[in-house]
């Protein structure tokens, strides 16, 4: 969190945190001991809404833990050398496999490195169902969150999903240019090569070798059109 966002209410903070996280330590209820807490690295997406997305493998003891108890915690944030000052959120919930194809699509333009794993019959995408989140942000700001209050309920994210594939080929393909000064402008990452992953309601995320960014819209968005215009703005806004 940056001193820019002391005064912004919490949900949407972890909610970014969500949108901006490629991996977590997630904590299963252990079957080979008593029930103790088991906790293993796993690499992280998240839905329209900001609900975490896994790719796991059947054959993982914490896939054999949720089959027998789906009850979990996701523990995220920008770790560093000074983790212990850094923003962090544990999202607690249940979790359960995945069949949609948007957001299989999704995740894999998040961990391109992942699509060979995805064509191996034991390994699942799987949804963690929100129901509680534990937010840490600096000295004095410690939160328990509803669900409700950092999922995005509004707008509703169906027509963007179905069309951020065509969305992201098409920027990346035809307008290359603008898809660079969004990461080095607006984004303030420098460097060639930067190609967008991802388009939600809030905003579009890049990345670059093992290098990513996040460009915020001014206003959410609810289907191709209005991106199409946000990303039209925020072009002329990297331009000018």
């Amino acid at each position: 969190m940056s001193i820019d966002d002391r005064d912004n209410p919490s949900g949407p903070l972890v909610r970014r945190l969500i949108r901006t996280s490629r991996s977590g330590v997630l904590a299963t209820v252990d079957t080979e001991t008593d029930g103790t807490p088991y906790g293993s690295f796993v690499l992280t997406s998240c839905t329209m809404d900001a609900s975490p997305l896994l790719l796991l493998s059947d054959l993982a003891r914490h896939s054999r833990n949720f089959a027998a108890d789906p009850r979990v915690s996701l523990l995220i944030g920008k770790l560093g050398l000074d983790a212990l000052s850094q923003t962090r959120a544990t999202l607690i919930g249940r979790i359960e496999a995945s069949d949609d194809a948007d957001q299989k699509a999704r995740f894999l333009r998040h961990h391109a490195g992942a699509r060979s794993q995805m064509t191996f019959g034991d390994f699942r995408l799987y949804r963690l169902h929100l129901e509680s989140v534990h937010f840490i942000a600096g000295f004095g700001r410690i939160e328990t969150l509803p669900a409700d209050d950092v999922l995005l309920s509004e707008p509703d994210g169906t027509a963007l999903a179905e069309a951020e594939s065509d969305i992201i080929d098409h920027m990346n393909n035809d307008h290359a240019e603008a898809v660079h000064a969004y990461a080095s402008v607006l984004g303030d990452r420098h460097g060639l090569g930067w190609t967008m992953t991802g388009i939600d309601p809030e905003g579009i995320d890049l990345t670059r070798n093992d290098a990513e960014s996040r460009v915020d819209f001014e206003a959410h968005v609810d289907g191709p059109e209005n991106a199409r215009a946000e990303l039209v703005r925020l072009a002329k806004l990297a331009r000018a």
